[in-house]
């Protein structure tokens, strides 16, 4: 049998399944999953309950040092009764096997080593940590009278059989009762199990008005066709969801990267990662964000083909590209401005500003790190760039290389025929524009500067300047 996916965390949260409605959950993150099972629970919270047990349950209190540590118990079966236990759980509902009942004074109660809340990992050597529902229930019954098991207490599982009613309520992940039962039922689809991929999944961190307590967050899938809205008990408890979430999508990066890369080979994905854009008139938008060699490029959900991967539906060439602002900003007042950053691009139609928040200082930090690289490494690999101009009423090419500087010179048939101007990146001491087609450049002395007609906005090249005037500045070690 396959081993099981190693679980990184369970516990109790809840799940609004309308605007005002919410449902106790048990959340189950693994290393590449986050699976909520809805029990048949109160709308909130449930109160505290009296701990008595019917009659035919076994009570025994649970040690705390055995908390998620492996045991070995001995079940010598009776002949009527069996193990006296039942078990809920199984791999199509993405749980372990669970014992859900410990009947008192049969076999498994007599051992007084088992507890509800015991995972079944594994029975006579036949591992279960894989197995469905059935299998395990086989396994069980087949078993001769000597029976060993291994276990270990979920704390967190025991909890929410307690929860769910009474101790023998049925749960999603059984068979149907075969009455119906009165009172409020949940639709069939909200008592499903609901599972969320973590790769490249989205989590961030909500706030739920009137209740302005910072215990809410919600995971969207990568197609953002899925999603749960969640609730903890406390602030505490919803950060440690959040960065459990987060490190876990992080995590598969390495692998969404190579995924990428075969869809497209060319494409150099230095990171990626959700994050939300300011809009002018209406509610901020999550996008996706690819950070390439050369552009950062938007999606509105992962690109799960090579078709998709090569349409973004927006792309900043870096070289282009410089952030204004990382953390409060005063071009952000509709945003959580200490943790958003702010970019400025050279466009044909002008300057584009772009204002971008994220949901913690970390990835603050990350991006505003990786695009200032990526800019300086932009203008390393590109090197050069040229452009149709008129100088002094001359038609020519402006070349303006990192190293060489600026060269202005005519040619015929795409063959350079004269030199006409030349001058290094040393000797600016000024440029600017007029915003429409015209760029000044002074490299110092009377007749030094000079007038260009670009015949378009002049905004691409003059941000390609600064570019490459702020790459060779990091050449020399003077930004940190």
């Amino acid at each position: 049998m396959a081993a099981a996916m190693k679980e990184q965390k369970t516990g109790l949260l809840e799940l609004r399944v309308t605007v005002d409605r919410w449902i106790r959950v048990l959340a189950t993150l693994t290393e590449d999953t986050l699976t909520v099972n809805p029990g048949e629970c109160p709308e909130e919270p449930a109160k505290p309950t009296s701990t008595s047990n019917p009659p035919n349950l076994s009570s025994s209190s649970v040690p705390e040092t055995i908390t998620n540590v492996k045991r070995t118990v001995r079940v010598t079966k009776q002949d009527v009764g069996g193990l006296g236990i039942s078990i809920k759980g199984g791999r199509e509902n993405k749980m372990p096997i669970l014992i859900s009942k410990i009947f008192k004074g049969l076999a498994a109660d007599q051992t007084e080593a088992l507890y509800v809340g015991d995972a079944i990992l594994s029975v006579n050597g036949y591992d279960l940590r894989e197995a469905t529902h059935d299998e395990a229930v086989q396994a069980l019954k087949k078993t001769g009278k000597e029976v060993i098991l291994e276990v270990k207490y979920i704390k967190e599982m025991s909890a929410f059989f307690k929860s769910s009613g009474s101790p023998g309520a049925a749960l999603p992940w059984d068979s149907p009762p075969s009455t119906p039962q009165r009172g409020s039922e949940l639709s069939p689809e909200v008592k499903e199990p609901r599972s969320i991929p973590l790769k490249m999944c989205q989590v961030s961190r909500k706030q739920c008005p009137p209740d302005t307590e910072n215990r809410y967050f919600e995971v969207i899938s990568s197609n953002r066709k899925n999603s749960v809205f969640l609730r903890a008990k406390d602030p505490a408890m919803a950060q440690s969801w959040f960065n459990g979430i987060q490190a876990g999508a992080a995590n598969l990066l390495p692998r969404v990267k190579e995924e990428m890369k075969s869809m497209q080979p060319g494409m150099e994905v230095k990171y990626l990662g959700w994050i939300s854009e300011q809009v002018a008139h209406g509610p901020e938008k999550p996008v996706l964000a690819v950070l390439t060699d050369k552009d950062l490029l938007l999606y509105p959900s992962f690109p799960e083909s090579k078709e998709s991967l090569n349409n973004p539906t927006k792309s900043h060439p870096l070289i282009t590209t410089r952030l204004v602002h990382s953390g409060p900003g005063k071009s952000s007042p509709l945003l959580d401005s200490d943790l958003s950053f702010g970019l400025r691009s050279g466009t044909k139609q002008g300057i584009e500003t772009h204002v971008f928040r994220v949901d913690s200082a970390k990835e603050l930090s990350t991006w505003t790190h990786l695009l200032v690289e990526g800019c300086h490494s932009a203008a390393e690999l590109i090197k050069e760039v040229t452009t149709a101009c008129s100088w002094n009423g001359k038609e020519c090419t402006l070349r303006v290389h990192i190293d060489d500087g600026f060269t202005l010179f005519t040619e015929e048939m795409g063959v350079r025929k004269s030199i006409l101007l030349q001058q290094p990146f040393e000797r600016l001491r000024m440029s600017s524009d007029d915003g429409v087609r015209m760029m000044f450049l002074d490299f110092g002395g009377p007749e030094a500067e000079i007038q260009l007609d670009l015949h378009c906005c002049p905004k691409t090249i003059v941000f390609i300047i600064h570019s490459f005037l702020s790459a060779k500045v990091k050449r020399l070690g003077l930004l940190a």
